[in-house]
Formats: structure tokens, sequence, C-alpha cells
């Protein structure tokens, strides 16, 4: 059965691929932005937005040998992904048909983003240029909720078609020579939102409203927008210093925890405390495997939660040393092994490596989406997110392991004696397993 967000994916890009572009747009969701402060991850966002008030559609009006008619857009569908660093974010999507780019400052409290249509790259930017700025204010209720309050100035757009009378004449009745323009509006504006975390922060929704004044022609419009966000993996050129923030952590971890190197040539534990001294205890290489901690702070590796109050994490290598009662583990990428108590751990089942699919898609989609506009050319867009899309996809999927993470890990409880008996396998010291 094919993969939901494979499915998702594919009808967003089919949508878009039988869609031309434009240069309008109007100013995107707030929440997801915010949301993006310290993650390690990528916000992806899908979002809906209806728009009411006094919306400039449906008007025809004619001129000279031609006549005109105006269409502004009562709903937009918003895809956007956003990757931090910091106090720093960047952010790309599509607006219904418009491709943007957004960046901004963000920080648990106060945000301040910016974003524009890709025509800001281009000498028509005077003529179809649509951005604008936004102050983002954010409350945390609790755990689960947070309110926040926005305050915006835009340049927004909306379409308007004239067609050549004229050219015809003498043509069949069907004749469609229509030409799409954008026409442009200041508006100025706040709103506020309402936000919610579900499936342990892996999931989470809001709902926005906004008003805006058109101080250009003076209008009122409304706006309403319902949030979906998730998060994906990082992709490899870009991210929020995860590397470094781990290894701060770590840093301090080590304070509490007995770590040593590993000698990935003979599979020795080297102690720390000595650059010449080779302890004779030996790691054994095993299929990558989950284990359940009942403590997440006695580890280096990556601690997953696949449901409530299970901690666990995987690894490569392993050793058990029955006379201190302990167990040397790997960590997840690198050379260091350290000590946890056999006490305070049970295995779990082999892990399953986690396919890479949906997210190299959604790379795809999103690159082909900003690379039509830039190159000029469909096929140029298309190009550009395979070529993205297989990029991002092939080292993830067979390079870095990436465990599968679901509710059914370490669902299964062992006996102590039960532990102590699969330890025994992989001994300190003993004949390696490969």
């Amino acid at each position: 059965m094919i993969n939901k967000q494979v499915l998702w994916n594919l009808l967003v890009c089919a949508a878009f691929l039988f869609s031309s572009c434009s240069s309008v747009m109007r100013p995107p969701p707030a929440s997801p932005f915010m949301d993006s402060y310290n993650r390690n991850n990528v916000v992806q966002n899908q979002a809906f937005t209806y728009y009411a008030g006094d919306l400039d559609n449906s008007k025809h009006e004619t001129s000279g040998s031609g006549h005109y008619s105006h269409a502004e857009w009562w709903g937009d569908f918003n895809f956007a992904r956003y990757i931090n660093s910091d106090y720093f974010t960047i952010g790309w999507g599509q607006q219904t048909i418009t491709s943007f780019l957004q960046t901004g400052f963000v920080t648990p409290y106060l945000g301040v983003t910016g974003w524009s249509n890709l025509f800001f790259f281009t000498e028509d930017t005077r003529k179809k240029f649509s951005g604008g700025v936004m102050v983002i204010e954010q409350v945390p209720l609790n755990d689960k909720w947070t309110i926040g309050f926005t305050e915006h100035f835009s340049r927004n757009g909306r379409e308007f078609y004239y067609t050549n009378d004229e050219s015809c004449e003498g043509v069949s009745m069907f004749c469609n020579t229509s030409e799409r323009h954008p026409k442009f509006y200041t508006e100025i504006g706040g709103g506020f939102y309402i936000s919610r975390k579900l499936k342990q922060d892996k999931l989470k929704i809001a709902l926005e409203a906004r008003y805006g004044r058109d101080i250009t022609e003076e209008k009122n419009r409304y706006t309403l927008t319902l949030n979906f966000w998730t998060t994906t993996p990082m992709i490899p050129f870009a991210g929020n210093d995860g590397m470094r923030k781990a290894a701060k952590n770590n840093l301090k971890k080590t304070n509490n925890l007995k770590t040593a190197f590993i000698n990935k040539r003979t599979r020795k534990i080297e102690d720390n405390d000595s650059l010449f001294s080779t302890r004779t205890d030996s790691l054994h290489s095993i299929s990558r495997q989950w284990f359940k901690l009942f403590n997440k702070s006695q580890t280096l590796s990556e601690t997953y939660t696949p449901r409530d109050s299970v901690t666990a994490v995987t690894t490569t290598g392993i050793c058990y040393d029955s006379k201190a009662n302990a167990v040397w583990l790997m960590q997840d990428y690198g050379n260091i092994v350290y000590q946890v108590s056999a006490d305070s751990l049970d295995y779990c089942q082999k892990s399953e490596r986690d396919s890479q699919i949906a997210p190299a898609i959604t790379e795809g989609i999103v690159a082909s989406l900003i690379g039509g506009p830039l190159t000029g050319s469909f096929f140029g867009g298309i190009a550009i997110g395979v070529g993205v899309g297989t990029a991002f996809g092939i080292p993830l999927t067979f390079i870095l392991d990436e465990p599968k993470k679901n509710a059914n890990v370490c669902s299964e409880k062992h006996t102590k004696e039960q532990i102590i008996e699969w330890l025994k396998q992989y001994p300190c010291g003993g004949e390696l397993k490969e």
C-alpha cells in the first residue's frame, strides 16, 4: 500500500504541474514559522487559507478594443518548508501557483519574518514583486497550546485579465486571447492564532485569523487559515547546527557517564584515561538494534520516544561486562562507546531502515517549483526536481541507515533473567561476533 505522505506529495505535485506560475501572493501563515525555532529537523507545513471581505472578483470592464476582468482568489493552498539555525530561519514553498522565499528572526516569544515571490530576482521586480514583513508575538500556554499575535505590512496581488476583442474578429466564437497581468495593492493589518501539539510533537495544528486594510483602494479583507505541519529529516546541506548542539549536550553528559573510544579496525575499546593504554574489552558488531533505557541521560546516542514513557536508542556495537554488570553500547554514528548498567536497559527488536521516499519526493517537488521560474522552462524545473530528489534520497536511504520509528518499538518487556541471558552472547573480551 502506497505511503500516505508519498500519495499526498504526488497529488500536490500533479496540481502544480497542471497550473501556470503567478507573481501574486498574500501573507503566509505565521505559526509554523515560529515553531521552527531550535529544531534539528525541517518543519513542513500544509495550509489552506480562506479570504473574505471586499474581494475584487468577477468584475468586468470594457475599454476600447478589449475588455478587462478581475480575479481575486477566495482561497489559497500553502506548502512551505522551514530550516532553522539558532535564531535564524529560512523557508521556501508554494502559495497555490506562486513560488516564494521566506526568512527571518525567530525566538520562542518573538519573530520577525519577510517573504517575497521569485520575481524579486528578475528585471520585472517593480511590476511583479509581491511580498512583505510580519512581526509575531507568541505566548506558550502549556506543553500543548500556544497563542500568538501578528502585525504585517505587505504588497499583495490579484490577477487582472485583458482580452483583445479585435484579435477575435472572424475567428471562432471560442476565441480566447486573454492576457493575465498582476495587479497589486498595499495592505497593513494584524491577527492572532492558536496552535496545538498532537502525537508527541510529531504533528501540530493551528488556526489563524487576520484582518487586512487595503490602503491603496481602501478595502477591508479577512483571512482564515488552517495549518498542519510535521517535521522531516534535515536535508544534507542545511540545518540548525545539529552536530554542534549534539556535541555540546554530549560534553555535559560525559561528566556523569563512563565513555571510551572504539578502534574501528580492531574493535578494541580504548580507555579515555590513557592515550596509549588499550583495554582487553572488545565490541561485537551487530545489525542495528533497538534498546530501551530507563533513563535517557544514560546515553550519548540519539534518544527516541516511540510512545509515552518509552525512551529508546539504537546501536551497531555491544559488549557485556558480567563482572561490572554493565553494557558497553556504541553511539549511533561515530567512534564513542558509553557504559550503561545492565539493570537499566532492555533489548528490543532489530531496527528497520526507514524509507526516505516521501522526503525525497517532497524535496523534488519544492526544487522543481523553484527551478521552473528560475530557468524559465517547465522541463528545466522538472529536471532540477528529479536531480535534487534523487540526490537527497539516495544518501539517506543507503548510507545513513536512518532507523524506522514506530509504536511497536520496544513494546515487549523482558525479565531480568532474560536480559542477562541475552547479553551473555556478547561478552566483553570474548571472541568477536561479526
